[in-house]
């Protein structure tokens, strides 16, 4: 898959996670030694990345780069862009309070990280621009239950997209973007009441077809991206300006949502029938 431009190596979204999750955290503070013999066995095992060549017994693991800590645990991991090839080790999840996990932009290989179904705490997974390859599990649900974020983005992801992905309940982001999904729509996401974006554009083998009418649970999104969509049916937030500026949109800043209240949306339709009642009746070609 074709890597795409990097952003910003702190994304809004990323500090907003760490800003308003953790707090909620109940942090259990292991050893510090502890902690920084499970970092520096990651290291190892991802085979001592120049990147990481700060990691050592020298220092504490709250001053390393990518660590972030709360109440002095490790709570997040900021791995973005360390040119990492090595598979993720099942160690990671030894980090008991990590909240925060953001390894996109890198080289990971072999199929979705199932070892991340031990990491009790995750509430933001971005594993988007990888190696990543096959089907996305059955079991997806087995991930944290407070996952509130997710993105496999612009990965090599195949198959359908599993039904399961419906008892993630807490998901507020759904991104599947730039894969080679076939099937079609799964009505289990109708499910996930809380979700406000879902981007599922650019899967060249998806498989236009009717937007479920469980989707009209999601009364909370304001994001819905996809290339493919043919039929468009009710869906409470949706916004005029997301159908006219979506070029603009995407090279703007994904988090600032513009939302249509309904009288603004009554204002449009009229505006939009007196012109029609206009061009019928009173406008006369030349």
């Amino acid at each position: 898959m074709t890597k795409l431009p990097s952003p910003s190596p702190f994304p809004a979204l990323f500090l907003y996670f760490l800003l308003t999750l953790t707090p909620f955290l109940v942090i259990s503070q292991p050893p510090a030694d502890q902690t920084q013999t499970i970092l520096l066995t990651i290291k190892e095992q991802w085979g001592n990345p120049p990147q990481l060549s700060t990691w050592s017994t020298s220092s504490r693991p709250c001053s390393w780069p990518g660590i972030t800590c709360t109440g002095g645990a490790v709570t997040g991991l900021n791995l973005k862009n360390y040119d990492i090839t090595e598979p993720i080790p099942p160690s990671i999840c030894d980090l008991k309070n990590l909240t925060v996990l953001d390894l996109s932009f890198n080289y990971f290989p072999g199929n979705f990280p199932t070892v991340l179904y031990n990491c009790s705490n995750l509430q933001y997974l971005d594993l988007s621009q990888n190696n990543f390859v096959g089907p996305i599990p059955s079991d997806i649900h087995r991930l944290s239950s407070s996952l509130r974020y997710i993105d496999v983005g612009a990965n090599n992801f195949s198959g359908d997209i599993p039904p399961a992905i419906g008892r993630l309940s807490e998901l507020r982001f759904l991104k599947l973007y730039y894969n080679l999904f076939n099937g079609s729509f799964p009505a289990e996401i109708g499910n996930l009441s809380n979700l406000e974006d879902l981007s599922m554009a650019y899967n060249p083998l998806f498989t236009p077809a009717k937007i479920p009418p469980e989707f009209g649970n999601l009364k909370k999104l304001t994001y819905f991206e996809d290339s493919k969509l043919l039929v468009y049916e009710y869906m409470e937030n949706q916004s005029l300006d997301r159908w006219l500026h979506v070029k603009k949109r995407r090279e703007t800043d994904r988090t600032r949502r513009v939302v249509l209240d309904w009288p603004k949306r009554l204002e449009i339709a009229i505006g939009a029938a007196q012109g029609l009642c206009y061009m019928h009746h009173d406008c006369t070609p030349r």
